[in-house]
């Protein structure tokens, strides 16, 4: 199943929420600059008024006025003679001193002395300031548009790198649901096959019935001892008595397969966990009878620097070696089994404070667990 379709609206989502954020920031940064420019041009009409009214009461005529020469139109109406001095627009009726329509802005002061020697209405008029809105419209727009294709590509990778490995994960615990089923079955039917056929052969029926309950119980153990972690529990244990227990429980699945143990156990005593020493042990040689060839022998030694166990089957690829230890990991699917042994025999060497390492040649595997002192 492709991942797509999960990624999709997880990116649309993140999309268009950074756009929904984006067009309302542009939207603000526009509010605020066209306040910004409206407040400058007031400003700079405001000065040129000053400018004017400066020149009347210093000079009292209006010839320079006349001859002035700005990007602003002016308005001059005497109120004394009820004329206009200076006539260049129509003027709008407005009350307040600043005024703007969609084409331009006005400005109006009154212009008198004390003793009404120059009393004068004056109005000002320029362009609305649209074309520095509109260049401020286009930047904004065009910026936007370069952050949103770069959220947009950053948000791919985020969701990308971030999902993949939950869907990794999903698809491997529907992996170990479909194998949990599998393996917990075959041992089942092999129980219910038994009972049917007990009357028949009830000695070989029974022995079978055994081996599948046993191969249950192991099931349970390895699925139980996953979900929880428990303290080490250390006493003083004869490692060669636990080696040869575990022998003898996987000696029925060896015969099977025609695999013969080839042993070389020294008298070792070692102050461990027994429970997880002995999950480790049975483990390693559950692996070995699982992965070997048929007709070869697994070879286990043991000696007071470390535990080793030789089979011969397939060869674990080198780029597989160090991911041999994952929860769930399975490059063999043909042998069955949850892919939590190996993780199982990791954790438990970590807690007491063993090296395991693992080579693997020319169809021979080789695990080494080293008792470190």
């Amino acid at each position: 199943m492709s991942h797509k379709k999960y990624i999709l609206p997880i990116f649309l989502l993140y999309t268009i929420t950074s756009t929904m954020f984006l067009v309302f920031f542009a939207a603000l940064y526009y509010h605020n600059a066209k306040e910004d420019i409206f407040k400058k041009t007031a400003k700079d009409m405001r000065s040129f008024a000053n400018e004017i009214e400066f020149m009347l009461k210093v000079n009292g005529g209006t010839n320079e006025i006349l001859n002035l020469q700005s990007e602003y139109e002016i308005n001059l109406f005497d109120l004394r003679a009820k004329e206009f001095i200076v006539k260049s627009f129509d003027k709008p009726k407005f009350n307040d001193r600043f005024y703007s329509d969609e084409n331009f802005m006005y400005y109006s002061s009154d212009i008198h002395t004390r003793r009404r020697a120059i009393n004068l209405i004056l109005d000002i008029r320029t362009q609305n300031p649209m074309e520095q809105l509109n260049e401020l419209k286009i930047k904004i727009t065009i910026i936007s548009l370069f952050v949103l294709l770069f959220i947009s590509v950053i948000a791919y990778f985020i969701v990308k790198l971030s999902y993949l490995p939950l869907l990794r994960q999903i698809k491997t615990l529907n992996n170990f649901i479909t194998d949990t089923t599998h393996e917990i079955n075959t041992p089942l039917s092999v129980i219910l096959m038994s009972v049917e056929m007990f009357e028949k052969n009830p000695q070989k029926y029974l022995e079978n019935i055994k081996i599948a309950s046993k191969t249950l119980s192991n099931l349970y153990n390895d699925l139980a001892l996953n979900l929880k972690s428990e303290p080490n529990q250390l006493k003083n244990i004869n490692v060669k008595d636990v080696v040869l227990e575990s022998v003898k429980i996987f000696e029925m699945s060896a015969t099977n397969k025609n695999i013969k143990f080839n042993l070389n156990l020294e008298d070792i005593k070692l102050n461990s966990d027994q429970i997880k020493l002995k999950k480790i042990i049975d483990n390693l040689i559950s692996n070995a009878v699982k992965y070997s060839f048929k007709d070869k022998t697994i070879d286990i030694s043991l000696n007071a620097k470390n535990f080793q166990i030789t089979n011969y089957g397939e060869t674990i690829k080198k780029e597989n070696l160090s991911k041999i230890y994952d929860k769930f990991r399975r490059f063999d699917t043909q042998n069955g089994g949850f892919g939590i042994g190996l993780s199982l025999v990791k954790r438990y060497c970590d807690e007491l404070g063993f090296d395991i390492s693992c080579q693997s040649d020319s169809n021979k595997t080789e695990f080494s667990v080293k008792f470190n002192k």
